[in-house]
């Protein structure tokens, strides 16, 4: 507990401070954060007994959150011709691998380096900075909401082959902090949004972070590995750190473009 508790008391301020600046620090940030990331997701890959392309893969996930970056957005070209890029270098090795180690590669790029991009996208936004803390927040406020419930009250487990320590009582604790957090430091990053549309809003985030966290609980019981790596005291690996942030992200970026700011535009900001 009192690593974690340490961890989280360094990391989140520079967190907030990365997603505040933006630009080239948020840039550094994650070009350090992907590649340790798909290296883990990669790794869990190797105990399923897949083999994939580690190399081509972190390039192609540094490579996306460069192209954001610079373009602010992914056409829908992006993936499909990585796709083939992919299909072509499985021809040209072959059989050194098999197409399942292709998939999963592809796999690994999209997970972690094409879902970790929307931080990148949030950011470039109409009030960016605010949306982006406010995303951390959110997802920082079910994660905690979920780990203490589930700590102190938590007795009945809903999914135990999946996530043998996942509660009913972290899922309802998880989601009513996500849900006050959203109604209570809303207003203060986004203006002219009623209280209705800022429960929905973390109603998607809370629904996001605990299907992020249950993602990487699946890839870990397949693996059969307990973390997904040691690099944070208290929390295991950058994937278990970052697990509900990696749907978080994307979720709440399309919610955004798609409902609120279609609806409300950029006045919300």
């Amino acid at each position: 507990m009192l690593a974690r508790f340490l961890v989280a008391l360094a990391g989140i301020p520079i967190i907030l401070l990365v997603a505040y600046l933006g630009s080239w620090y948020l840039l550094a940030f994650l070009l350090i954060l992907v590649p340790v990331a798909l290296h883990e997701f990669f790794n869990l890959c190797l105990y399923c007994r897949l083999r994939p392309l580690s190399g081509i893969g972190l390039a192609a996930a540094l490579l996306t959150l460069i192209f954001v970056f610079f373009y602010q957005s992914l056409p829908t070209w992006f993936f499909p011709l990585l796709l083939a890029a992919l299909f072509l270098l499985f021809l040209a090795l072959f059989p050194m691998y098999s197409m399942a180690d292709v998939a999963i590669t592809f796999l690994g790029i999209c997970y972690i380096g094409g879902f970790l991009s929307h931080v990148l996208m949030l950011r470039f936004l109409p009030g960016g900075a605010s949306l982006l803390i406010f995303t951390f927040l959110l997802t920082w406020a079910y994660d905690t909401g979920a780990f203490f419930s589930g700590r102190f009250w938590g007795r009945t487990h809903p999914w135990p082959h999946l996530s043998p320590r996942k509660t009913w009582a972290g899922v309802v604790g998880g989601g009513l902090l996500t849900l006050g957090v959203a109604a209570v430091l809303g207003p203060h990053f986004l203006n002219a949004v009623s209280l209705g549309q800022l429960l929905v809003l973390g109603g998607v985030a809370a629904i996001a972070a605990q299907c992020g966290d249950l993602v990487i609980s699946a890839l870990k019981r397949q693996a059969g590995v307990k973390d997904t790596g040691n690099i944070l005291p208290g929390h295991g690996g950058i994937l278990d750190g970052f697990d509900s942030l990696l749907l978080v992200a994307p979720v709440l970026y399309y919610y955004l473009v798609f409902i609120l700011i279609r609806s409300g535009g950029s006045g919300l900001f």
